[in-house]
C-alpha cells in the first residue's frame, strides 16, 4: 500500500508551497491553521501541512491517515476510515447509510441493480453509479472496481484498494 499514502504526501507538499506563496490562501485556511497552532506561514512546516491534508480527508491527524493508507490496520477493527469517499458533490444523492458492514454488505450483494459500498468514518455507506462518477477516475481504474467486487471494506489493504484510494484522494475538490 503506497499509491494512496504517497498522494497525501504529494498534497501535503503543494499545499506548504501555496501557502508560503499565497497570503489569501492563508487567510481561507485560517481556521484549520489555528487548529494546529500555525499563527503565521513562516512557522508552517510540511508536518504541518500533512496534518491539514489528513484532516481535510477526515482524519484527526496525520497519524491516524497515515496508519490506516499504508494497510497497517486491521481489516477486522472499527476504524475511522475518514470521509473521502464522501465528496462535497455527493450530498445531494440518495445513498444507503449503515452502521453495520453486514447489512451493508447484504444490500449490496442483493441489489438488482450495480451498487459500490465505501465507508465514511465508522459507518458504510451503499451508492450507486451517479455517485461514484463524482470521483472522476480514469477509466482504466474502473476494472478494479470488478476486481474488488464493488466492496472498498472487504477490499481493505489490496492494491485495487490503494488505487482506487489513490485516485480518489487525488480528484477531490481542493484549494490549493
Amino acid at each position: 500500500m503506497e499509491y494512496a499514502l504517497q498522494e497525501v504526501k504529494t498534497q501535503a507538499k503543494k499545499l506548504l508551497k501555496a501557502l508560503k506563496l499565497d497570503p489569501s490562501l492563508v487567510r481561507a485556511m485560517q481556521i484549520p491553521l489555528k487548529k494546529i497552532a500555525i499563527s503565521s506561514p513562516e512557522a508552517l512546516q510540511l508536518k504541518h501541512c500533512l496534518g491539514l491534508v489528513s484532516m481535510e480527508l477526515g482524519f484527526k491527524d496525520w497519524h491516524e491517515a497515515q496508519q490506516l493508507l499504508s494497510g497497517s490496520k486491521s481489516q477486522l477493527m472499527m476504524i475511522n476510515m475518514g470521509s473521502f469517499f464522501y465528496p462535497k458533490g455527493c450530498g445531494g444523492f440518495i445513498n444507503e447509510w449503515f452502521a453495520d458492514y453486514s447489512q451493508a454488505r447484504n444490500t449490496l450483494v442483493n441489489s438488482p441493480t450495480s451498487k459500490w459500498l465505501l465507508p465514511y468514518k465508522n459507518q458504510f455507506i451503499v451508492v450507486e453509479k451517479d455517485y461514484i462518477e463524482v470521483f472522476k477516475l480514469d477509466k482504466a481504474l474502473l476494472s478494479s472496481w470488478a476486481e474488488i467486487e464493488h466492496d472498498m471494506v472487504a477490499s481493505y489493504n489490496s492494491v485495487a484498494w490503494d488505487k482506487i484510494t489513490c485516485a480518489v484522494i487525488r480528484n477531490r475538490l481542493k484549494d490549493y
